[in-house]
């Protein structure tokens, strides 16, 4: 592939990119499709200069090093904000994939504050990827089958600058958090993790944490409002909002 095109909305007409061509004005881009190839696996040296990037990956397997292929992305210093949906071959009835015991090589950039995954099957390692980001502020999981069903977060597990978490149908039944997992978090977002019988107690000793969400996941809403009334009674009724919806 020595070319590739984008739609510019504004312009009303297609952008011709050359195998040389380097866009370092571009500083969004939405929604390319992409699978492995070797033309894709450098595709996004091209925009060095993006901070907003959405886009959709089809499965792709690297039998060389056994693993998911993921684009690389850590040389894009001004990224912000990534959102990626992957599209399995392998789905279940829910429309997720259901091959979920292959890890993904991922190549995120520090930079990035704000990583929303949809459709995603992850491992532990996987996790403990992310959890390594510096920079990382909100994290969306979205539709997620985690392998074993179970997120053990040890101590190398530690989302330093992370303030906002939130699980939308996330296969998750066994959650184990320490208590340096998640030391500036302020909103906990749970939304229809129905394998989920109970938050872990740890959240109550996570003192900036202002918001407990739960979405239609009335089975969490007892672990919640134990939570809440530990965490007042511990700072002096320092009120922690438990949401219902």
């Amino acid at each position: 592939m020595d070319t590739c095109s984008f739609f510019d909305m504004d312009a009303d007409e297609s952008i011709l990119i050359t195998e040389d061509t380097k866009l370092e004005n571009l500083i969004l881009l939405y929604k390319p499709v992409l699978s492995y190839s070797k033309d894709t696996d450098h595709i996004f040296e091209r925009f060095p200069n993006l901070q907003y990037l959405t886009f959709e990956l089809k499965e792709s397997w690297d039998y060389s090093t056994e693993q998911y292929w993921f684009p690389k992305l850590d040389f894009l210093t001004e990224l912000e904000e990534l959102t990626v949906f992957f599209e399995s071959s392998n789905t279940n009835d829910s429309g997720s994939s259901a091959t979920i015991n292959r890890p993904w090589d991922f190549h995120f950039p520090s930079s990035l504050k704000k990583l929303s995954l949809v459709d995603f099957p992850l491992t532990s390692n996987s996790l403990s990827t992310i959890a390594r980001l510096p920079n990382l502020e909100k994290l969306l999981l979205y539709r997620t089958i985690i392998h074993g069903e179970e997120w053990n977060m040890g101590e190398e597990d530690t989302f330093e600058n992370l303030k906002c978490l939130k699980l939308r149908q996330v296969t998750l039944s066994k959650w184990e958090v320490g208590e340096e997992s998640f030391p500036k978090l302020k909103k906990l977002e749970l939304e229809r993790c129905r394998k989920l019988v109970e938050i872990p107690p740890s959240f109550r000793d996570i003192w900036p944490l202002k918001i407990i969400k739960l979405v239609e996941s009335p089975q969490l809403e007892d672990s919640a409002m134990k939570i809440k009334e530990y965490a007042e009674d511990m700072r002096g009724g320092d009120e922690l909002q438990v949401i219902v919806i």
